[in-house]
């Protein structure tokens, strides 16, 4: 996001929250607050998706989670209205993130899959990497292994193109561990093992701390499913003695669910009630009544293992409590998707409608209204854009001016409106003979159209004329006023030549000029080709 065009203070603002979302939450929450109040002050929809989101992710490591999803919404909502599309990803990332824990995967599936779009459309690799790995995650929870390795994989193939990112080497650890727990759960195991050396290669103590412990986790799997004790067993401890209190549940509790039911099979019960004694506190204050309920099954496995029944019953009741709750959280969750939904859908829809209004708008100011061709404006545009590449490429450039023979009289005794008719007919004579000469053609004014040919010999510049005289000619439009021929022609003066410093559009045009105006001087329904140079040779028809 750019923010040149802010003041001192708000520059101060976005600089704090950058500067320590890692380090000071209250610090960036308090400056997410002002600026989301100069937002609304101002009416400013980046600023204030800009507060809200990354008032948001700071909500999400606290595990705040009712204050996370407010923010994050709000941030999706005015994000997309100032259109900017790579925290617009991310705010799906992170709501599907959110869904997924709480147990609605058909919702963070649509929040991942309008990420994906957006990445795609707004060509955003290392996001759309990103969204990917979460819908593996996403597939792997439910059991689709193929899905979850498909993405995975198509992950990777975006990731390799993209090898020269910051982000590069933590998204490639990412990748390696989730296709590890892919195949190990499918019981690929020695395909797991390829995987599983890559994180373990040089670079295994500079990693963080929630990665060496993801990575242990995974070791625990594939050694349990080995049936290699002393390495499960190993790995365990370094979970139970690194394992932190302030854990991102979000993030890693399907892994460590997952280790929990082996650490239940193998009798591990200290490390299992100290994994569970960092995630519980985190979940319940987070509000994730699904992730509260799959703590309370391992919690429900264990007491039914070793017989304590009033503990049992007591967690059942809970169980069954949390239950009905999270059928209305469920509820809530689906009907606030959908509002986001219609809303960022109207607005979509709204500025569709705008952009349409704005290129319409750009056609006309570029466009003759009678005949449809550009019109001076773009004339002058396209000719400076040729003219320079011309020069820096020492290409040639011919120019015609042309008119329509006695037009005047033409109007004057037809009538304007058959008049019209006439202009039209021949501007799309031009612009077909045009279109094949891959050239650019305008209507000059009146009944005078310019045309620019880029790359041409002066053989072609001479054939061009002649062809388009030609086919005027076949138009076969009465014209008893003439005094060239009964039927309505054109006169043409075409200026070539290579382009040199100093010269401009209108050099070439003030010579196509003088070249039509020696084409009337003898005659009518003819052409004149020449160069800068008046006095070189020009190629005159053959009509005269």
């Amino acid at each position: 996001m750019e923010f040149n065009q802010y003041n001192t203070t708000v520059h101060k603002w976005i600089q704090t929250v950058l500067e320590n979302r890692e380090t000071s939450a209250d610090t960036v929450l308090e400056c997410c607050r002002d600026i989301i109040a100069y937002g609304r002050k101002t009416d400013d929809s980046k600023l204030m998706g800009f507060g809200f989101f990354y008032g948001g992710e700071i909500y999400y490591g606290l595990n705040d989670g009712a204050h996370f999803f407010h923010m994050m919404t709000e941030a999706l909502t005015y994000l997309d209205r100032a259109e900017e599309w790579e925290l617009v990803v991310r705010c799906y990332n992170y709501l599907g993130i959110a869904s997924m824990s709480r147990g609605n995967p058909s919702i963070a599936l649509d929040y991942y899959m309008n990420g994906l779009k957006d990445s795609d459309t707004y060509d955003l690799p290392m996001q759309k990497v990103m969204i990917l790995i979460n819908m593996g995650l996403l597939y792997l929870e439910c059991e689709h292994y193929v899905d979850s390795e498909n993405s995975l994989l198509e992950a990777y193939q975006v990731l390799q193109t993209r090898q020269q990112d910051e982000k590069y080497n933590f998204y490639m650890y990412v990748f390696y561990g989730n296709m590890a727990e892919c195949l190990i759960l499918q019981d690929r195991l020695e395909e797991a093992k390829t995987y599983l050396e890559y994180l373990h290669k040089d670079g295994w103590e500079q990693a963080a701390l929630t990665d060496r412990l993801f990575i242990a986790i995974v070791d625990v799997i594939y050694y349990h499913k080995m049936g290699d004790v002393q390495k499960r067993n190993e790995s365990i401890q370094m979970i139970h003695q690194n394992l932190p209190d302030n854990l991102t549940v979000l993030d890693f509790f399907s892994d460590y669910y997952r280790c929990c039911l082996v650490l239940l099979e193998t009798d591990q019960d200290e490390s299992f009630w100290r994994i569970i004694e960092v995630i519980e506190p985190q979940v319940v204050n987070f509000k994730i009544i699904n992730l509260q309920l799959k703590v309370l099954s391992l919690k429900m496995k264990f007491y039914r293992k070793h017989n304590q029944n009033a503990e049992y019953l007591q967690a059942a009741g809970l169980y069954y409590e949390l239950s009905e709750r999270n059928e209305v959280v469920t509820r809530n969750m689906l009907s606030s998707m959908i509002t986001l939904r219609k809303n960022l859908e109207n607005m979509r829809k709204a500025r569709m409608k705008a952009e349409r209004k704005n290129l319409v708008l750009q056609e006309r100011s570029e466009q003759d209204p009678l005949t449809r061709m550009a019109n001076r404006f773009r004339l002058n545009d396209y000719a400076e854009e040729v003219f320079t590449y011309s020069q820096e490429n020492d290409i040639p450039v011919a120019m015609e001016i042309l008119d329509i023979d006695y037009f005047k009289e033409y109007n004057d005794n037809y009538g304007h409106q058959e008049g019209d008719r006439c202009l039209v007919s021949i501007a799309n004579t031009i612009r077909n003979l045009v279109e094949e000469a891959e050239g650019f053609c305008a209507r000059y004014g009146g009944d005078e159209f310019v045309i620019i040919y880029a790359n041409v010999t002066w053989e072609q510049a001479v054939s061009y004329a002649e062809e388009l005289r030609r086919r005027v000619l076949a138009l076969e439009m009465e014209h008893r006023f003439s005094k060239a021929l009964p039927v309505v022609t054109i006169s043409q003066g075409v200026c070539w030549g290579i382009p040199r410093k100093g010269n401009r559009s209108w050099d070439f045009l003030h010579a196509a000029d003088n070249m039509l105006y020696r084409v009337k001087k003898f005659s009518r329904n003819n052409y004149c080709v020449g160069g800068l140079d008046e006095t070189e040779d020009v190629t005159m028809g053959t009509t005269l």
